[in-house]
């Protein structure tokens, strides 16, 4: 990346984040995200992923993050005590979440065991200055009607940010259709787990209804476009979501699914994707992909200071400046 951000201190956000697959980076190229998960990550987790393995990728991972000038990630993964202590020892502020699934993960033997590696980590680091903690079930499709329910309890319980993965590709979206006669959207909000709490990594795949759902319950969208550009799921319609007042921020993803954990990047991309699939060159302007980039990252993952100052000083801050040359530069 250019020695450009040197000089500056932008609060950039990575609101969606798998750090330690990393390690993965480049083994699952071009393939769509079912056979990519089910055919070569899962697989390869079942054979690599332990606690050595994730603190030690973390650790790189945080590394690129910090030359991309990432202040602040939301992870998802196994061994997420282990992404804390990785954090902790590399001075890098993160919002874990042991991701919840339905079936044995090399973390624990079933949901509920992983239910209780949850509540552990949101009692151990609920007063720490550097981690926060989340209640991260992976998606409707890997977790039950009734444990995404009770992760929501936990989540209310504590009081904390709900991470999960969500109308991502097409197929989840007709697979949910056919079972329950709803989106995925429609089918959470049924469940009652939607809210100013709720973060919704990816959401691909919206019809008009989902997104009024958003913006009445005030829930919070992680957009990966690279991620989701490279594994075929689609463009999300982030202009239709900003027009309904439904907060977006930015998230890399895993740097298996997107190569590079470059927050900049990806701004860059969602601008120049949604112009594109709209036809029009005035929509998503730099003044609103710099927010994406920086307060509305703050604002989803419940964040009041970051790089020394507070959401309305950032906020006084980027009206001042839109850092549109930042840009329009050529990073490499």
């Amino acid at each position: 990346m250019s020695d450009l951000l040197e000089n500056f201190k932008l609060p950039l956000v990575n609101a969606h984040c798998h750090a330690a697959m990393i390690a993965f980076k480049g083994l699952a190229e071009d393939k769509p995200l079912k056979e990519w998960l089910e055919k070569y990550i899962w697989p390869l987790e079942r054979k690599m992923v332990n606690k050595e393995m994730v603190k030690t990728e973390t650790k790189k991972a945080i590394k690129e993050m910090k030359r991309n000038k990432i202040a602040f990630f939301a992870d998802m993964y196994f061994f997420e005590d282990q992404v804390a202590e990785a954090a902790i020892e590399e001075n890098m502020p993160v919002l874990i979440g042991e991701v919840l699934l339905d079936f044995p993960t090399p973390s624990y033997k079933n949901f509920n065991e992983g239910l209780l590696i949850t509540e552990k980590l949101l009692d151990k680091y609920k007063n720490h200055c550097l981690i926060k903690t989340s209640v991260a079930p992976h998606s409707i499709y890997t977790v039950s009607s009734e444990h995404l329910v009770e992760a929501k309890k936990l989540a209310k319980k504590y009081n904390v940010i709900y991470h999960i993965h969500c109308s991502e590709t097409k197929q989840e979206f007709d697979d949910c259709l056919k079972k329950y006669n709803k989106t995925p959207v429609q089918y959470l909000e049924k469940l009652g787990v939607l809210d100013e709490k709720t973060l919704l990594a990816h959401c691909v795949w919206l019809d008009d209804k989902d997104i009024k759902i958003l913006s009445k319950r005030k829930v919070k969208v992680a957009h990966c476009p690279l991620s989701n550009s490279k594994l075929g799921s689609g463009i999300a319609p982030i202009v239709k979501l900003l027009k309904n007042n439904v907060l977006v921020c930015l998230g890399t993803d895993g740097a298996g699914s997107s190569n590079r954990l470059d927050i900049w990047e990806a701004g860059k991309y969602a601008a120049l994707s949604q112009k594109a699939i709209n036809l029009d060159p005035t929509v998503l302007p730099i003044k609103e992909v710099i927010k994406m980039l920086t307060i509305n990252g703050m604002k989803a993952l419940g964040l009041e200071i970051l790089n020394g100052k507070n959401i309305k000083q950032w906020e006084k801050e980027l009206q001042k400046n839109n850092y549109s040359f930042l840009y329009s530069s050529n990073f490499s």
